[in-house]
């Protein structure tokens, strides 16, 4: 079976057996009332034993030998799979409803008596315009590499803006949370998409880094997995399940183009899948030969 689907499917499973453990441990791991950790408790210990070895399974199927994409971002992800193309954009529409879903919770949060200030960060809509913006860039790039077109550099940049701004509009709760216990695997969760989202871009700027895309998307997508049942609110809900098929479908097509036969010496490494190789990268200056 091919890796394209093995690591993908290991990252799931290892997602799915981490939500349930980690429904064990929120229900039997904490004080009732105060929501403090009850020490010596199994399920602390066999929650973080899934998320070491879904880590360790991960990039232990990650390593190896990887074809190199010099500014080739059509090459690493260009797919003709309708269930790849289908995941893609199944997270661009779920980036769509993370945005609605950020902007309304500050619109409607309440005020602030004292301070006259809502009680949402301003980070939240900021962010949610910036889904709303990563969603029309997917969307563009999909159909942009679909027909071998070019790809404008700015559109695959704005999902690392959504990882950035999503850790930042987050960051308050978690600082104000004493016990890291109950928010530490949301914690991961967004910062290994955070990261993943930084590391994709590269391929269109001569910085594509095979093993570190693959270790961080599939494990950002399985983290976000393990997280959907911690009672996080809609926004943080459905930009978890916009990274969970983005990031897999991401990896599932890096995953197929890599199993592809570098192309020989001296022949562009974009091996025809794009017009010229002109759209692998940042667009030229005008006054670039």
């Amino acid at each position: 079976m091919r890796k394209a689907v093995v690591l993908p499917a290991v990252s799931v499973a290892g997602g799915i057996l981490g939500l349930a453990v980690r429904q064990f441990q929120l229900n039997t791991a904490f004080e009732p009332g105060t929501g403090l950790p009850i020490a010596g408790q199994p399920a602390t210990c066999a929650m973080w034993a899934v998320a070491v070895v879904t880590a360790l399974v991960v990039i232990g199927l990650s390593l190896g030998k990887h074809r190199t994409f010099e500014k080739c971002y059509t090459s690493a992800f260009r797919t003709t799979s309708m269930i790849q193309l289908s995941g893609v954009m199944a997270g661009a529409v779920l980036l769509l409803a993370a945005g609605f879903f950020n902007v309304e919770s500050f619109v409607s949060a309440p005020v602030d008596l004292f301070t006259g200030a809502r009680t949402v960060s301003i980070v939240r809509p900021i962010l949610g315009v910036a889904c709303l913006a990563a969603a029309a860039g997917v969307w563009f790039t999909v159909q942009k590499m679909k027909s071998g077109q070019q790809v404008k550099s700015v559109w695959v940049l704005l999902p690392s803006l959504v990882g950035c701004l999503w850790v930042m509009a987050n960051y308050q709760n978690w600082a104000q949370d004493p016990v890291m216990e109950q928010y530490v695997f949301s914690l991961l969760a967004v910062m290994l998409s955070m990261v993943a989202c930084y590391l994709l871009p590269g391929f269109a700027f001569g910085k594509g880094q095979v093993k570190g895309a693959l270790i961080t998307c599939l494990l950002g997508a399985s983290f976000c997995i393990m997280v959907l049942g911690d009672g996080l609110p809609m926004c943080d809900v459905a930009l978890l399940m916009a990274m969970i098929f983005y990031l897999l479908s991401m990896a599932s097509i890096l995953l197929t183009n890599d199993a592809k036969p570098q192309p020989p010496e001296g022949l562009p490494t974009c091996g025809g899948s794009c017009q010229g190789c002109t759209g692998c990268g940042p667009a030229p200056e005008k006054n670039d030969p």
